[in-house]
């Protein structure tokens, strides 16, 4: 058996996830899967990294080019379909 941990949700959420034994079920095994596969991109991604020798600074100036050229392939294939 696994670590158990709690997580927050507000009131009236978890009063429905109380009331319904099949919802409640629903729900730990959504959050289940999607903790294990976070933790385990966040360990990939260390992994990748781990023998970068890219400054911060670097890896801002990749980030803000990323964002751009999605957001222009965005704009681009909205204009189209708009065209």
């Amino acid at each position: 058996m696994g670590k158990i941990i709690q997580v927050k949700v507000p009131e009236e959420i978890g009063v429905l996830i109380d009331s319904d034994p099949l919802l409640k079920n629903v729900v730990e095994k959504i959050v289940e899967r999607d903790i294990i596969n976070y933790i385990l991109t966040i360990l990939t991604m260390d992994k990748l990294t781990s023998d970068s020798t890219l400054t911060e600074g670097e890896i801002l100036e990749i980030d803000k080019k990323i964002k751009k050229a999605v957001r222009e392939r965005i704009e681009n294939e909205t204009r189209r379909r708009y065209e």
